[in-house]
């Protein structure tokens, strides 16, 4: 019996397996036969391409590192092109951080194990990537359910245009119409926001609210800055969904209570640009998935994930990584106690025009000197 608890999963997976000792993949087969898994298995990175290539609809994909021809890191790079969706799992025998770490930074791999495994923390880690990978699933159908939502409306608003022209004297009721169609696409596009927002928050109960915190103090800084009102929207929307990247990062890592090593603090790095990957293809009016992209971006090129310096930033992403540097400081998490809302702004401070943008952190030190910490974090 599996002395870790497994998650139920909703839909039936199939795993490929690729490595180059017969043993290992007979230990595989042993071990998933009664799992419900629709298990495939290949004794060279080649076969295991073949195998993609005829059918691309794997959920897991697990390799070796060290194989004849073609290490496991090369291979992944190669079915990452056929199968973009799988989640992928290395399998090393020995500790070599580095290649780990490139793979991760590259996208290659969302987990590794290290041999010799034992049977229940194989299953239970098997079991996680999964539960994983099907929330992507359902973050993928909800995405297409407002891809779909939205055409229809964009239809309706396009019919009920024509009824305009073409009934003058029914102007009014139109107008009634039109104004319904627009509060149900912000209704969608509120719902879907909010429900990728409680995904994150649900694997991360420590951080619970932390998204909507940073909307509500990038807002205010926002409009203490005058910008205009579909500007102050952009960053409300990306504020509340600026974590949502997390996803596809182990909950281990994220509740973890003590100082993350290298590679978790590398994995923990994916999730900006995890998040680009998941709403890049949502039709929001603003670019929020830009915005979300950069708001760990630095003024002096010290951030991540592309490195951008000064106004090669978006003011979105700007405004919203002093907020989210505020929240977090001001806010307890399970390796540290709250630093305070006065720690918060030595930091900003510290770094104007260094790190943060110097006119973002002047109305914020405005704010905080004219209505105290309360005028900041109204939450």
């Amino acid at each position: 019996m599996n002395s870790l608890p497994l998650s139920p999963l909703k839909y039936k997976h199939s795993i490929l397996v690729i490595d180059d000792e017969e043993a290992i993949l007979d230990i595989m087969k042993i071990t998933l036969a009664n799992q419900g898994y629709d298990l495939h298995t290949a004794n060279s990175a080649e076969e295991g391409l073949k195998i993609l290539k005829e059918s691309p609809n794997f959920s897991l994909i697990i390799s070796d590192q060290i194989m004849p021809g073609m290490l496991g890191v090369q291979f992944f790079a190669q079915a990452r092109e056929i199968c973009p969706n799988a989640m992928r799992v290395l399998l090393t025998g020995y500790a070599d951080m580095d290649a780990i770490i490139e793979a991760v930074n590259s996208g290659g791999i969302h987990l590794y194990i290290t041999k010799p495994w034992r049977k229940d923390e194989l299953l239970y880690s098997i079991n996680q990537i999964l539960s994983r990978a099907e929330l992507l699933i359902e973050n993928q159908q909800l995405t297409e359910l407002v891809k779909k939502q939205n055409e229809a409306l964009m239809e309706l608003n396009k019919n009920l245009e024509e009824k305009v022209r073409m009934k003058t004297l029914h102007l009014e009721q139109s107008t009634r119409e039109l104004k319904t169609s627009y509060e149900r696409i912000q209704l969608i596009l509120e719902g879907a926001e909010l429900a990728m927002s409680k995904i994150v928050e649900s694997r991360d109960p420590y951080t619970a609210g932390h998204e909507q915190h940073v909307a509500k103090i990038a807002c205010t800084i926002a409009r203490n800055m005058s910008l205009p009102n579909i500007q102050i929207e952009a960053i409300r929307i990306a504020g509340s969904l600026h974590d949502i990247g997390k996803i596809a990062v182990p909950s281990e890592i994220l509740t973890k209570p003590g100082r993350l090593n290298k590679l978790e603090m590398e994995m923990v790095k994916t999730h900006a640009q995890n998040a680009y990957d998941i709403l890049k293809t949502i039709e929001f009016p603003y670019p929020i998935a830009k915005i979300i992209l950069q708001h760990h971006e630095r003024i002096d090129g010290s951030g991540y994930p592309q490195g951008l310096k000064g106004e090669e930033i978006l003011l979105e992403a700007r405004i919203i990584g002093v907020a989210d540097v505020i929240e977090a400081m001001s806010s307890h998490r399970p390796y540290r106690p709250t630093l305070g809302i006065e720690s918060a702004m030595a930091e900003i401070t510290r770094n104007r025009g260094i790190l943060y943008d110097a006119d973002v952190v002047d109305v914020c030190s405005r704010i905080y000197q004219d209505q105290g910490p309360k005028g900041l974090l109204q939450m």
